[in-house]
């Protein structure tokens, strides 16, 4: 659907970082019916991609002296962000990657949470969100870190964001607890503990795309040039879930919702 308006602490934003843009926009083109528009926005060539609803992200080659894989990154709304940047630098942040400005949009940054997981701060130049497309098919619906600390993350970005927080018992993992995060009224995702079966994995924040059918989209994902990181799998109470890497390595979760979700 498109969103009216977000609140401070809510994802604002998707963009992917890709080592070959015009490849990865054959590829999602085809895989999600998303089309390109090519933008000049202060930073090179910037290619929004849309829906039958509205805008769901974009995408752009890799940042200056950033090297590969491709990756998505998922931006946070804030009001200020050189406030913004100060508190989370108290909460143990780091600054990744610069302030930045993209003229007529709005001002960003791309920070390192205390767990080494990377997520971009943004600050919009503009009243509203435009034709922003969220919780629907082809489009963007969960935003999830995977970290080592949940309390301490839940404690970091609860600071930051205001964010309230709701337990419960993970799907097939009955002796973890999955923390569901809400910025106003509105769930966005969650935090997922990493056990030992994630090995060196670092802390990242990952995206779910809503599609109708896991498996099928997985097995284009494939006929397409992309792989398969996460074979699918049941979450009861919440779809079927598989994890994809397009032609370029950015890897992203695909999830067909249950009835109950």
């Amino acid at each position: 659907m498109a969103i009216v308006s977000l609140p401070m602490g809510a994802p604002c934003w998707f963009e992917l970082s890709s080592t070959n843009p015009d490849a990865s926009a054959v590829f999602y083109g085809a895989l999600f019916g998303w089309q390109g528009e090519v933008n000049h926005v202060g930073m090179g060539p910037y290619t929004f991609l849309r829906n039958t609803t509205g805008t769901v992200g974009a995408l752009a080659g890799m940042p200056p002296g950033v090297d590969g894989p491709s990756r998505w990154a998922a931006y946070f709304a804030v009001a200020d962000l050189e406030a913004s940047i100060a508190k989370a630098k108290s909460l143990g942040a780091n600054v990744f990657m610069e302030p930045f400005e993209a003229p007529g949009h709005g001002r960003g940054v791309f920070l390192a949470d205390p767990g080494g997981a990377v997520f971009a701060l943004w600050q919009s130049a503009t009243s509203g969100d435009g034709d922003f497309a969220m919780f629907e098919e082809n489009a963007f619906g969960w935003v999830e870190l995977a970290t080592r600390d949940v309390p301490g993350m839940r404690h970091f970005y609860g600071e930051l964001f205001g964010w309230s927080y709701k337990e419960s018992p993970m799907p097939n993992f009955a002796d973890l607890m999955y923390t569901e995060y809400s910025a106003g009224d509105t769930r966005y995702g969650g935090f997922i503990p990493m056990t030992k079966e994630w090995g060196d994995m670092p802390s990242a924040w990952s995206l779910y795309v809503v599609v109708a059918n896991t498996d099928e989209t997985i097995e284009r994902a494939v006929e397409l040039g992309g792989s398969v990181c996460v074979p699918a799998f049941d979450a009861p109470g919440v779809g079927r879930i598989g994890m994809i890497g397009d032609p370029t390595g950015a890897l992203t979760y695909v999830i067909a919702l249950s009835a109950q979700a």
